[in-house]
């Protein structure tokens, strides 16, 4: 798919990348197809499309994290990101989540075991991005140093509560202001 994207693409919108280091890995593979493809690898838009859980504290995020929406995300993680962490993936070693989850197939109690079993480091190393306003600008930089120019948050927080998914829409405007500026707030 990254070379398709290099040769045919105006744009690139991983969610599925782990680091900043996995994404400028993956965003040279696209630019290099583009260029073998005689096009023009800078026309071709970095982006990032990111679930968010942020709090207004560290220990508040933690809490946010433990909680089985949240957890839930974690079987959407890829079974590589699961190795990585020492386990294999609830739903087997190949489960790839973007073509393999389908919710009618697992009854409550298969969901609940494996929501239960999303090891932290899933969480925590994976495709979620997770911190305070601050923490999470300073995680989007270094995005920004590996090639990424627009970003999409999705400040899932909001799931756990109405307090969380107010908080999240307003630091999600002060993460953009600080990114815009170039500022750390």
């Amino acid at each position: 798919m990254l070379r398709l994207t290099g040769r045919y693409g105006d744009g690139w919108y991983p969610a599925a990348v782990d680091s900043p280091d996995d994404y400028a890995n993956k965003l040279e593979m696209v630019r290099a197809a583009a260029a073998e493809a005689g096009r023009n690898p800078a026309s071709i838009t970095p982006a990032l499309h990111r679930f968010m859980v942020v709090g207004r504290t560290g220990s508040e995020v933690r809490e946010m994290l433990d909680t089985k929406v949240i957890r839930s995300f974690g079987l959407m993680a890829p079974a590589d990101l699961w190795r990585r962490a020492g386990t294999a993936h609830p739903f087997g070693e190949r489960f790839n989540p973007l073509v393999d989850f389908i919710p009618d197939h697992y009854d409550r109690r298969t969901m609940d075991e494996a929501i239960a079993a999303v090891p932290q480091a899933v969480l925590t190393e994976g495709p979620l991005l997770w911190g305070t306003p601050k923490q999470i600008a300073v995680k989007l930089r270094a995005f920004a140093e590996a090639g990424m120019r627009h970003v999409v948050l999705a400040p899932v927080s909001g799931l756990v509560s109405k307090r969380a998914a107010l908080y999240g829409l307003w630091a999600t405007g002060r993460i953009a202001r600080s990114l815009r500026h170039n500022v750390v707030s």
